[in-house]
């Protein structure tokens, strides 16, 4: 090689190594007036000659920006945000990294101006699985809660028991940056999050983990709420402490009560480790959590301990029934751990309430020949205590290999004491006469422990090719209830002279329910061609439980074996499925069948002489579908089949009678089966990029065989209560949801109907002769009973029920920077046919409301003004319920650098609030009228610390966020 060629080759290589050589170039953005970082900002070089780039990147939550492989040479340095002045500086790389400090960013007022023009409109975004909605876009004060947002938002809707719906779907659980947060309980979220902090939030249709790492739909989707805190926040502590007292202002010369509350959240939040405390208290019905202890002591009761309890129905518009003193406080950690390897949480709560209850009801029982009418009047006094302790753990061993484990424990307690007067008419068609036919006086008192434990694992591995996967899941539960409690009644049976016969009931019980489940899945997908997979799956289920109740005469302590009984139940079914999945980028196609053996049995033994052992197997197959389609690029649908088999609870096999209400004897029924039901389910979603508009519709059928019914039959006004597997059942419903802006204005039109019909039957008995099964201390015989029970089945007469709901709401926003104004109509119909033998009645009534709600604030000023006005009327009640005008007001002011606020609220100032309730359940139509927490004032103090302030606070698309509308002020 000559010196001419070497010469050449060793400047090549030299030009080629300054050629890779490259630097980083640095800079921290910040506004030029508060000083603060500015994040998510677009960070660009550009070359000078021709402006082409070079190089982009966005400033992270502390604005910082790193452009990297920058080569050596002459740029223009840009850096852009909607709200600021787009800031350009020229800049020369020479052999080593640069670093420019600070950028000092000045807000665009005309930016800014034009931002609410162009983006105010512009709440949601939908993409397949995911509906989305920027948090600023609507208006909240320094004292609200996540409740009063997803109030706001369109297709969102929150129960008086505090429920979250959204497009007619239940919210299963609340993350937050996809961590979640104290497991299954959103209520801990949206009553205890304050609004301020959120910046996103994102409603997910969230197929489960095995199905999300399978891609195979196995039909245990739920859907999530996932939150994402402001980027200014997600560095640092912060958090509020409020307290606030005030007094009833009664309507009438009674005189009321203090009432107080107290809460805080505390947070420090970051990419990879959260930590978050709330506590609650008050006694202004504001429960901020589920009461697990409660329920479980409910589902006791409602076994035959005291019945279900008051304040339970549903149908009115009002809010939660009685009032309630509630407390709770609470921990939840999460973290990524092992290089983001694994992420782990955990939470623990304690939480008590304290409930009370005055009920006025009616009741109508419509018969072949005749209605029975029963009215009572009654109060309940309820309390409940409970801890929970939750974790979740998800860990990647590799890129092919990753576990999920979920364990839960819960455990606390209650008691109650419910006392209730009631009567009873019988109203006859024939003669259009109504004759009186019992009364009743009852109390019943009880104490309640509880325990439970429940977990759920799976294990994910792909094997080796694209495609090919095998996972293995499991679920377990273990709970123990006990209940012991007294019952007292005094009933008057009066005969054709009206000549009344009493019966006195005093007893003690004492109930042990013990149950266990398990269950096991195990899948493996294969590629087959490209885009389609196959799937096959075997599964096993199990669950037991075992009941024990024995009962005393409470002046004696003799047994009372009518009332005292044993009971296992066990039931098992095998699965075995198959599915063909055919997947591209915009459709999604899945077909398969499963095949579901099942077997149950079960022992009841009630004293020495009943004994039953029963054992039943069924065989069940279901074929599931699913499609999904993107229509375009702003829409797509889905459609949803699957089948499930599922078994009675103990409740319904417990023959022993539950005679806490001796007007209303219920029992079991040993020879129950499984029941199967079909369901279809689908949506339409539309979401138009350029107005901002977006639909959603939904639709859903189901089909229910051998479903559980109710049998009913009288004697002597008593009602006595079976269950029995009757004809099937259908259920149909639509609903469809608009959020339109109206061009480029400040008006948004939202608008929800829905539309729900149903057929259901339950049985009345006739001619049955009762006392021919009672014995003479007036318990059921069940041998003698059960030993009928073939010929006592032609007896029943089906009733059926068909019932046509309809809701309809609409709502007009405006909204500019320092006001929201909101109008609103909602009308919802219900109209019942029953139709028992050659008779036929009806029932249709109506809860209608108008309502307007504004919010407005002076940020220079840190003043707020916020007021709900509802008028509510009702049509078609058996008792005519009047008009009633609910007003609500709030004025809160910022003190202390904005870092406090005091406000002073005021609840139905008209003092016009009530709670109706209405139910219809086969042949009977119930409406009942509670108690509620009525008028009174509260003045409140909240503080602020840590980055939780104003300047923290500023809505995207302003100074500090990326593209959305400007701070509200």
């Amino acid at each position: 090689m000559n010196l001419n060629l070497k010469a050449t080759i060793v400047a090549l290589l030299a030009c080629a190594s300054a050629y890779a050589q490259s630097y980083t170039v640095k800079a921290v953005l910040k506004d030029s007036q508060s000083g603060e970082a500015v994040s998510f900002a677009t960070v660009s070089l550009h070359n000078p000659a021709n402006d082409k780039g070079i190089a982009y990147e966005l400033s992270d939550e502390n604005g910082k920006a790193t452009l990297e492989g920058v080569k050596n040479g002459n740029y223009i340095f840009r850096a852009e945000l909607l709200g600021y002045k787009k800031f350009e500086k020229k800049i020369e790389v020479k052999d080593a990294d640069l670093d420019l400090g600070t950028v000092k960013m000045a807000p665009d007022a005309r930016m800014l101006e034009a931002a609410k023009v162009t983006d105010r409109g512009n709440p949601i975004q939908m993409k397949r699985d995911t509906i989305s909605f920027t948090a600023s876009t609507f208006k909240t004060t320094d004292n609200d809660m996540l409740e009063d947002l997803l109030k706001k938002i369109p297709g969102m809707e929150i129960s008086e028991n505090g429920t979250i719906t959204h497009n007619g779907k239940e919210i299963s659980k609340i993350t937050i940056d996809g961590k979640t947060f104290f497991l299954n309980d959103p209520q801990v979220a949206t009553k205890n999050l304050p609004a301020k902090i959120v910046d996103k939030l994102r409603v997910v249709e969230k197929k489960s983990d095995q199905a999300e790492f399978t891609g195979i739909d196995d039909g245990e989707e739920e859907t999530i709420l996932d939150l994402s805190i402001k980027p200014g926040m997600m560095n640092g502590l912060f958090g509020n402490v409020m307290g606030g007292a005030g007094h009833d202002i009664p309507s009438t010369d009674i005189t009321g009560d203090w009432r107080w509350q107290t809460g805080g959240f505390v947070g420090n939040f970051s990419t990879d480790f959260q930590v978050s405390g709330v506590f609650n208290a008050n006694n202004t019905n504001n429960r901020g959590f589920n009461d697990l202890a409660g329920s479980m002591m409910g589902n006791m009761r409602g076994g035959g301990m005291g019945g279900p309890g008051m304040g339970q129905g549903q149908g009115g518009w009002g809010q939660r029934n009685g009032i309630t003193t509630s407390y709770m406080g609470g921990l939840n950690v999460g973290t990524n751990l092992f290089d983001d390897k694994m992420e782990l949480s955990g939470n623990y709560m304690y939480n008590g309430t304290e409930q009370s209850v005055e009920e006025q009801s009616s009741k109508t029982t419509h018969l072949e020949d005749s209605d029975l009418i029963y009215n009572s009047t009654g109060s309940s006094l309820t309390g409940t205590h409970g801890h929970r302790i939750g974790m979740r753990m998800e860990h990647k061993f590799s890129d092919n290999t990753s576990v999920i484990f979920e364990p839960r424990i819960n455990f606390g307690g209650g008691d109650f004491l419910q006392q209730d007067s009631t009567y009873t008419d019988t109203y006859t068609l024939a003669t259009d006469a109504t004759t009186k036919t019992n009364d009743s006086k009852k109390l019943n008192s009880g104490a309640n422990k509880n325990l439970s434990a429940s977990g759920f694992a799976l294990l994910r591995q792909k094997l080796g090719i694209p495609g090919r996967t095998i996972t293995v899941m499991g679920r377990y539960s273990v709970s123990q209830n006990n209940l012991n409690g007294n019952n007292y009644s005094l009933t008057n049976v009066y005969d054709d002279s009206g000549t009344p016969t009493a019966t006195e009931i005093n007893q003690n019980y004492s109930q042990l329910q013990n149950s266990y489940s398990a269950f096991a899945r195990a899948t493996y997908t294969q590629p087959i061609v490209d885009n389609l997979y196959a799937e096959i799956n075997l599964a096993y289920n199990w669950n037991k439980s075992i009941s024990d109740k024995a009962t005393t005469d409470a002046v004696t302590g003799a047994a009372i074996d009518s009332y005292s009984n044993h009971i296992t139940n066990d039931f098992s079914s095998e699965e075995a499925g198959a599915n063909l999945l055919y997947q591209r980028e915009d459709f999604r196609a899945q077909l398969g069948f499963a095949v579901i053996p099942s077997k149950t049995h079960n022992y009841t033994q009630s004293g020495a002489a009943y004994k039953v052992d029963t054992t039943i197997t069924r065989f069940n197959w279901s074929p599931t579908a699913m499609v999904f389609g993107e229509i375009g690029e702003n829409g797509s649908v889905r459609l949803f089949y699957r089948g499930r088999s599922q078994t009675p609870s103990t409740n319904q096999l417990i023959t022993v009678a539950d005679n806490s209400n001796p007007l209303a004897v219920s029992f079991g029924n040993p020879n129950l089966a499984p029941y199967f039901s079909h369901n279809l389910n689908g949506d339409i979603r539309y979401n138009n990029k350029k107005t901002y508009a977006s639909v959603n519709a939904r639709i859903n059928g189901s089909y229910t065989q051998d479903p559980i019914v109710n049998a009913n039959w009288y004697t002597g006004g008593v009602t006595y209560s079976m269950p029995i597997n009757g004809p099937a059942s259908i259920g149909l419903g639509g609903n469809i949801f608009a959020n339109i802006p109206i061009a480029k204005t400040n008006f948004t039109v939202f608008n929800m109907l829905r539309v729900n019909w149903s057929q259901n039957s339950s049985y009345v008995g006739k001619d049955i002769n009762t006392a021919t099964y009672l014995n003479p201390d007036g318990s059921l015989d069940y041998n003698k009973f059960f030993a009928d029970y073939d010929l006592i089945r032609p007896k029943l007469t089906e009733n059926q029920t068909k019932t046509l709901g309809i809701t309809e709401r609409l709502r007009i926003t405006y909204r500019i920077d320092a006001l929201e104004f909101q109008v609103s109509g909602r009308t919802r119909m219900s109209h019942s046919d029953y139709f028992l033998a050659d008779t036929r009645s009806e029932t249709t009534t109506w809860n209608n409301e108008l309502a307007a709600n504004s919010t407005w604030t002076h940020d220079l000023a840190g003043l707020s003004l916020k007021g709900e006005f509802m008028y509510h009327w009702y049509k078609g009640y058996a008792t005519q319920q009047p008009d009633e005008y609910i007003f609500n007001a709030e004025i809160s002011k910022q003190i202390l650098k904005k870092k406090a606020t005091v406000a002073l609220k005021g609840y139905d100032i008209l003092g016009q609030a009530k709670n109706l309730t209405v139910s219809d359940s086969g042949n009977v139509h119930t409406e009942s009228l509670n108690n509620t927490l009525g008028r009174y004032v509260i003045l409140s103090f909240t503080y602020r610390f840590g980055t939780f302030d104003r300047s923290k606070m500023r809505g995207p698309g302003g100074p500090g966020g990326p593209g959305g509308p400007p701070p509200m002020r």
